[in-house]
């Protein structure tokens, strides 16, 4: 790992660079950081010692140690010692009479002064003239630690403080604030005179953590070390780091991350138990066992404390900054780490006795929620009462199934199957909750592995026996073996009407017959009662599906019907199916945009849904390509990959489709090749080898690079099988008439398009206004053409997706040779987006398109003109140029990614390559660069 690191701290180092500015300018000034231990008080006035020392002033620096007789003046004695190894006091006469007094602190010196009431006065005023005659243009004194100083130095500080605002003498200290009375007193009175400015560091921000850990690693965390990190270092640097390097000693960067409290941090905690009663360690002990936040009245029955009792404890704790109040009745520990603290200082009896308290009290009460079933169940685990433990994990996990909490639930079930004593009924149920939340997460292999022995120990039970078959008959559909589903409905045949229909309906999407999985989604719908919002939810799904390809107006009332009625019964699994639904319907728009995907996948991850996840990645890849945002496009789909891969998912051969057609759009023709061949050699539908192959990846990247006939060729292939299979959505129709009209008649290619699917479908439909729009320009009807023209043109907000410029040249085009519009125009605007994406191929035929129609051809397009000279020679792009002007504005990331249309992921990538290309140590620096550098 790297040597510590200062991250973020933007507005304080702002403000110590203000106090260098002055002290360079004669001005002096006491500034005090203040916070608490780890939060990074020191590496923040090494960071600004070393800038001073860059501009050429003289940095002396001392600290104060804890100590029972503190030696005085101590700190102000190693500053100048250590200074006084390298320099020379300056012979100055107004420095000569202080030498005797400064001798206290640096014996070689020369004789010492004797003692008197003035000698603090006295070494004070002697610093400030050795300021004033060092030959720098100015002095820095850093003193650590002035929470442990001795009265001494409190006093010599508090005069320094008063007396240097005309001379060139900056004191920086740092102090904690709760560890000396004294010295918050003087720093308050230091405030009250405005003789010292303040800088409260406050624990850093989950962006900065993550930052962080890249700069003590020096590589990239994993997502999980990063979280992990965030949720229990509180933000402290000293915490980063040496829970870093606990994690690298212990060799877990790469795997299973356990609770790691820092040994000083420990150690700290300890120390502040041992300050408070035996009955404030009591409470302390059972407040951890239930978490970060606490009931304290749930503590005072379990420990059979009065309320005066526990008050007292609770305040004690409160005085050692070990819990705060969180409420009226609930009280939390400072943080993570405190509790995490506690709890690695208690013995295994301790843990035992204490957990069978808090789950006798608990219990005691009425336990109706998830969190107190969640509760009670570690609390009897702990405790040692395995049977009581394990029917309380198949609660929690049953409630967490109904919230569609699958990685919750998971959790649960592991737990109960380690405490369950094999062959017990209890074994069977948690095995029966197992293979359902499989099934629902979309893991075919571990719930077909979870329910095979399940099966045969239940011949004897047909009602639960059929249960665990609707949820093997689940699993079988998302692997996408029909057959093998279609025979477990049958065999659980009338055991639960409502919920066969259902999955007759996704068996009946799966063959592709969706007409017959509307009407048994509908069936469902009409049949299911108010208690099972879940069923109805996944109807409104399957309805929707079924619908969207015929007619995207009704896929998508259904599936904000299934949403409305997912959010209001607080069902996240549904709630994140039905937005990624939604999510994927934006793909058809004019503008696509991601955030309903991102957030849906989000929520899947965060319930443990991991096929759902991958399938919104999917999408999230189509997305990300219409803007050509290839880096994120590609990370997106091998994800899903990965996730597919494990999962064993049917849709596997279409993420690799996809990434061929993520390969080809970047030039990558070999790699396009090899991801066909490779999802061509897997099982794959028929309607998808036929029409996805040449109309989703030979087309699109054909069109892409403004292969215009090719794409023609390979979309009219695509064409004639998707007639066979009407119901599988094909997003290019529009585009298949758009090519037919532009280079050929097209007459038929329109006709068919707007009577038949997805007609209404964003995408589909201007594409097919513009073809009508040539169409009757061609006829001599120049008028309507551009009403029409004008008509699929309006105003849409939002960056523009590089099929649409495609488009718009090929309406040029025609619209140049049959003298209608304003062709000219609209060449140039094609020209600049397709070189703003770096469409070469693409952006050279537009150039012979506008030579051919008469028109000058600009050298370059706009995009790359409004980038200036000084920042094209540091191979800045125009779009990095868009995100450094917004840099220099101020705006976050998220906000500049909103702006701009772009992923934060993107975002983030070109503030690096702009960091990497400028020099600059953070963004507050690359504002600079906006401005040409003067001769």
């Amino acid at each position: 790992m790297r040597s510590p690191v200062l991250v973020s701290r933007t507005l304080e180092r702002a403000r110590l660079r203000g106090a260098l500015e002055a002290l360079g300018k004669g001005q002096g000034g006491l500034w005090v950081l203040r916070g608490d231990p780890g939060i990074g008080k020191s590496r923040l006035a090494t960071a600004l010692g070393a800038e001073a020392t860059e501009l050429g002033f003289e940095v002396l620096s001392g600290r104060a140690v804890p100590s029972g007789t503190p030696t005085p003046l101590r700190p102000l004695s190693e500053a100048l010692l250590g200074w006084l190894r390298t320099h020379d006091v300056p012979d100055d006469r107004l420095l000569a009479p202080y030498l005797p007094t400064l001798a206290r602190l640096a014996p070689q010196l020369g004789p010492v002064a004797p003692d008197g009431v003035s000698s603090v006065m006295l070494l004070g005023e002697g610093l400030l003239r050795l300021a004033r005659t060092v030959p720098a243009p100015g002095m820095v004194l850093v003193v650590e630690d002035l929470h442990w100083a001795d009265p001494e130095t409190l006093a010599l500080v508090e005069y320094l403080g008063d007396n240097m605002r005309e001379v060139p003498l900056l004191v920086v200290v740092t102090s904690r604030l709760h560890e000396s009375p004294a010295a918050n007193e003087l720093v308050t009175a230091l405030e009250w005179r405005r003789s010292a400015e303040t800088v409260d560091l406050l624990p850093m921000a989950d962006d900065d953590v993550a930052t962080m850990a890249r700069a003590c690693l020096d590589a990239e965390p994993s997502d999980e070390v990063v979280a992990w990190l965030q949720r229990y270092s509180a933000g402290y640097p000293l915490f980063v780091e040496e829970m870093l390097a606990d994690l690298r000693d212990a060799g877990l960067l790469e795997g299973p991350l356990p609770v790691l409290v820092p040994r000083p941090f420990a150690r700290s905690v300890e120390a502040r138990l041992g300050e408070v009663g035996p009955a404030a360690r009591e409470v302390a002990m059972a407040a951890a066992m239930l978490g970060p936040e606490f009931d304290w009245t749930l503590v005072a029955q379990a420990l059979s404390l009065s309320d005066t009792e526990v008050a007292g404890a609770l305040r004690q704790l409160r005085d050692q900054r070990l819990v705060v109040a969180a409420s009226a009745d609930r009280f939390v520990f400072r943080h993570a780490l405190t509790r995490e603290a506690v709890l690695s200082g208690l013995l295994a009896p301790e843990r035992s006795r204490l957990a069978g308290l808090l789950a006798a009290a608990l219990a005691g009460r009425s336990a109706e929620s998830a969190d107190d079933h969640l509760q009670l169940a570690e609390l009897f685990e702990a405790a040692g009462d395995d049977e009581r433990a394990v029917e309380l994990w198949l609660t929690t996990a049953r409630d967490a199934i109904d919230r569609g909490a699958l990685a919750s639930a998971r959790e649960a079930i592991g737990r109960a199957l380690q405490r369950s004593t094999p062959g017990s009924d209890l074994d069977s149920r948690a095995r029966e909750a197992e293979v359902e939340v499989h099934a629902l997460a979309g893991d075919v292999p571990r719930a077909l592995e979870a329910g095979e022995r399940l099966t045969a120990e239940l011949t004897g039970d047909p009602g639960r026996l059929a249960a665990v078959r609707l949820r093997l008959a689940r699993a079988l559909l998302a692997g996408g073996r029909w057959d093998e589903a279609e025979a477990m409905l049958e065999a659980a045949a009338g055991h639960d009407p409502v919920q066969e229909h259902v999955l007759a309906a996704r068996l009946a999407l799966g063959r592709e017959d969706d007409l017959a999985a509307a009407e048994r989604a509908s069936a469902a719908l009409a049949g299911v009662g108010e208690d099972r919002p879940e069923i109805a939810c996944e109807a409104w799904e399957v309805l929707g599906r079924a619908t969207r390809a015929r007619d995207h107006v009704a896929g998508e009332e259904a599936f904000e019907a299934g949403y409305r009625l997912a959010d209001a019964e607080d069902l996240p699994l549904w709630r994140c199916r039905l937005l990624a639904a939604l999510g994927a319907l934006d793909l058809a728009a004019r503008r696509p945009t991601e955030d309903r995907l991102v957030a849906a996948r989000q929520v899947a991850l965060d319930v443990g849904a991991i096929a759902v996840a991958a399938r919104i990645e999917i999408d999230l890849n189509l997305v990300r390509i219409r803007y050509l945002d290839l880096d994120d496009a590609m990370a997106a789909i091998d994800n899903a990959i990965t996730m597919m891969g494990r999962l064993r998912l049917p849709e596997l051969p279409t993420a690799y489709l996809l990434r061929a057609a993520t390969h080809g759009l970047a030039g990558r023709s070999e790699a396009m090749e090899a991801d066909v061949a490779t999802a061509s050699a897997m099982p794959m539908d028929e309607a998808l080898r036929l029409v996805g192959i040449p109309g989703h990846i030979r087309a699109f990247v054909a069109l892409g690079h403004g292969r215009y006939d090719e794409a023609r060729t390979q979309l009219a292939t695509a064409m004639e099988y998707h007639r066979r299979s009407p119901s599988l959505p094909f997003s290019l129709r529009g585009f298949w008439a758009l090519l037919e009209t532009a280079l050929g008649d097209g007459a038929a290619a329109r006709e068919e398009v707007r009577t038949g699917p997805q007609a209404n479908s964003p995408h589909n439909a201007f594409a097919l206004r513009y073809a009508d729009a040539i169409a009757l320009g061609r006829s001599g009807d120049t008028a309507e053409a551009e009403r029409v023209f004008a008509d699929a043109e309006w105003g849409l907000p939002g960056r523009e997706p590089w099929p649409d410029l495609h488009a718009r040249l090929l309406v040029a085009t025609a619209a140049a040779r049959d003298g209608w519009g304003t062709p000219e125009p609209w060449f140039r605007h094609c020209l600049d987006g397709l070189v703003g994406y770096g469409l070469t191929e693409a952006a050279s035929g537009c150039r012979v398109a506008m030579r051919e129609a008469g028109y000058a051809v600009p050298r370059k397009a706009a995009g790359a003109q409004r980038v200036p000279t000084h920042l094209q020679r540091l191979g800045v792009t125009a779009r990095e140029h868009d995100v450094l002007g917004l840099v220099a504005e101020g705006l976050q990331n998220k906000q500049i990614a909103d702006r701009l249309y772009l992923s934060v992921r993107t975002v983030e990538t070109h503030v690096a390559r702009l960091l990497q290309r400028t020099g600059c140590a953070d963004r507050s620096e690359l504002a600079a660069h906006l401005e040409a550098p003067t001769a």
